[in-house]
């Protein structure tokens, strides 16, 4: 065994496993597709989320990934949920907002308090209070599509922009 071999194995899991997701046998997996797998390993995103996710590693932006878009996914998915029951402190299963807070703050998102309360609301839709791991997921695909969509706009790295109505609509339309 080689210092590659895990890593050779997991991408041939990997594969086997975009193989399996990818039903249709296009060779790309679209929002459909994806949520269909997650929820085979019990972890239930809305289609909403699933074509959020899709759509951060669609470099040609046709709705669906390839292999090596599945792999970043893949990865993004997987830091994140580490992130998620790094901060789950009870080990409930739910992030409260203040395990949510600090998970976000610790994978680089500081938001004020009114930014941060109407980003948790939206995604705790039975006001529970807390989040599951799908739900977390959704907030750290949400923001960090917004985040690239704002860098888009931020032209000197001011941290501040300007939108007319046109490219206010343009850029909600990405976080979608």
């Amino acid at each position: 065994p080689t210092a590659l071999g895990p890593a050779m194995s997991q991408y041939q899991n990997l594969r086997q496993f975009f193989n399996d997701v990818d039903t249709d046998r296009s060779g790309t997996v679209d929002p459909a597709e994806l949520q269909q797998a997650l929820a085979s390993d019990n972890i239930h995103f809305t289609l909403r989320t699933c074509a959020l996710l899709i759509k951060m590693f669609d470099r040609n932006r046709v709705g669906t990934i390839v292999f090596q878009e599945f792999v970043e996914l893949h990865s993004f998915v997987s830091s994140v949920t580490k992130s998620f029951y790094h901060f789950d402190g009870d080990g409930n299963g739910i992030l409260d907002r203040g395990e949510t807070s600090r998970a976000l703050e610790y994978n680089g998102f500081r938001l004020d308090k009114p930014a941060f309360n109407s980003v948790f609301d939206s995604f705790d839709p039975t006001h529970s209070g807390g989040l599951g791991v799908s739900e977390f997921i959704g907030v750290a695909a949400f923001l960090s599509t917004a985040k690239n969509v704002f860098g888009a706009f931020d032209f000197n790295g001011s941290g501040k922009i300007t939108l007319n109505f046109n490219q206010f609509c343009y850029a909600a339309s990405h976080l979608q």
